[in-house]
């Protein structure tokens, strides 16, 4: 058999695997679009596979000098994906699906085209992942940092700032830490520029490595100092300048600003970086695939996905009963909203409002959700646990109760009013604080058949109790005997 007609066959058997994969991928896929189109923070991203596509297209040339090679060995770690993506499913960690989308696209072109393909276009490859929608599980710890760095540099300057949980108050104003204060969008566009200008600019290893930290380092100082300024301008105009569009303003002209600072910089050790071909013929054979281990590579890869997807998407059981209701018509409740009103994703009854229990009276917030999927998410990166325009933290402790874990949270308005609050996940009588022990729990009860129900809670407790205990302790007696 000819190089070509081998190099045709190996093409045919990838377009089948791309074939497979993006049918058993297509939800996940078009999550991601979804993704990067309803986040600012992942706009970023739509531009991401043209750059990739150009990557290659720039090297077009290699094309005829690398010897494909099938590597089969590459088909375990393809299984091993398909097995973390099929329990990422139950589990409903878009973040894992959404990598397991990449990896597997990756692994294929492995699996078809060899070793010395992906040595030599390793990078592209590489940059396809920041088409996965990562990073906002840091925007709290941004948060801490932007409001540490400000306040640290405004006692440098002799400008009095007093900080209590995400609010910086200075003498003639005050200033929130918000979200979207946290920079995440330039820190993961920057590592993104970065990741890309280390590649076209340096063949050094080190350099490679110090330009793409710099790329994640001057990002979060310069979000500081950004936040030091917009507060010293507010500060010395009298609250007239640097809120509202002049924040907004002053903040991308910043950015753009120490964007090509930093670029500008990285030109100084800027490096020839044009790539050796290799004009050896490639010579020797090419160990096709058979067509049996074509046909079973496929059915596997096939069959995972089908069984998760009639798996994780099953019928959903029907419920009668309504939270609401329920509650609403006891005299033991008194529907009300509260300034600290959780935000959850999509429940399916929810009910907030004063519970009158022998141990008098608490404030309570309760979603219930009688099974999990993609729109109805006891557990979402867009849930918010407490009111956010409202409320900031100050401490946020974890403790451990009969039924399991809860978080403790401390929690202050823009007046320096305090609040605490205990809430939690729980499923099937079982309480967590945090998003992975309660999607491994609400795994646990799909395939028992449960589809996943649970329930989240907030309960108000008094914040003079001078202990964590006590006001663990408040809790359990503020809803003794409460059925949620």
């Amino acid at each position: 058999m000819s190089e070509n007609s081998k190099n045709r066959n190996i093409i045919i058997q990838f377009a089948l695997f791309v074939g497979v994969w993006f049918v058993l991928y297509y939800s996940t896929l078009i999550s991601m679009v979804e993704v990067w189109g309803s986040s600012e923070t992942y706009k970023h991203c739509f531009f991401i596979v043209p750059v990739v596509l150009y990557l290659f297209y720039e090297r077009k040339e290699e094309f005829a000098h690398v010897k494909l090679q099938p590597n089969y060995w590459v088909l375990l770690a393809l299984f091993l994906v398909q097995i973390i993506n099929m329990f990422s499913e139950l589990l409903g960690i878009n973040l894992f699906t959404h990598a397991s989308a990449y990896l597997s696209l990756v692994l294929i072109v492995w699996l078809c085209f060899g070793n010395e393909f992906v040595y030599r276009f390793a990078f592209p490859l590489f940059f396809l992942g920041f088409t996965i929608p990562f990073g906002d599980e840091l925007v709290p710890a941004l948060q801490d940092i932007t409001a540490y760095l400000t306040v640290e540099m405004l006692q440098l300057v002799g400008i009095p700032i007093y900080r209590e949980g995400l609010y910086l108050y200075v003498p003639n104003g005050t200033f929130l830490v918000a979200e979207a204060c946290a920079g995440i969008r330039f820190l993961i566009a920057s590592f993104a520029l970065g990741t890309l200008f280390a590649y076209l600019n340096y063949k050094t290893r080190w350099k490679i490595v110090a330009f793409v930290c710099a790329s994640l380092i001057v990002p979060i100082l310069a979000n500081g100092i950004r936040a030091f300024g917009i507060v010293v301008i507010g500060y010395l105009s009298d609250m007239e300048h640097a809120t509202g569009a002049d924040h907004l303003v002053y903040g991308w002209f910043f950015f753009a600003f120490v964007l090509l600072i930093l670029f500008g910089i990285g030109q100084i050790g800027r490096e020839n970086t044009h790539f050796i071909k290799n004009e050896e013929e490639a010579t020797g054979s090419v160990t096709l695939m058979s067509v049996r281990n074509l046909v079973m590579s496929l059915i596997v890869f096939a069959g995972l996905g089908l069984y998760t997807a009639v798996f994780v998407n099953s019928t959903p059981p029907a419920h009668t009963n309504s939270l609401s209701d329920t509650y609403n018509s006891s005299t033991a409740f008194t529907p009300r909203e509260f300034a600290w009103q959780p935000d959850l994703t999509n429940p399916h009854e929810e009910w907030s409002g004063i519970y009158a229990s022998r141990n008098g009276k608490t404030p309570l917030y309760i979603a219930k959700y009688y099974f999990d999927n993609d729109e109805h998410e006891l557990v979402s990166g867009l849930s918010r646990y407490y009111n956010i325009d409202v409320y900031t933290r100050k401490t946020i402790d974890r403790e451990m109760t009969s039924k399991g874990q809860v978080n403790l949270i401390d929690l202050v308005d823009v007046r320096g009013n305090s609040i605490s609050l205990v809430y939690w996940f729980e499923v099937d009588g079982k309480r967590t604080a945090s998003a992975i022990p309660t999607k491994i729990n609400q795994t646990v009860s799909k395939l028992a058949g449960q589809h996943g129900a649970g329930s989240f809670i907030a309960v108000q407790v008094d914040n003079s109790l001078p202990t964590r205990e006590a006001k663990i302790n408040a809790m359990e007696a503020a809803i003794e005997g409460l059925e949620y």
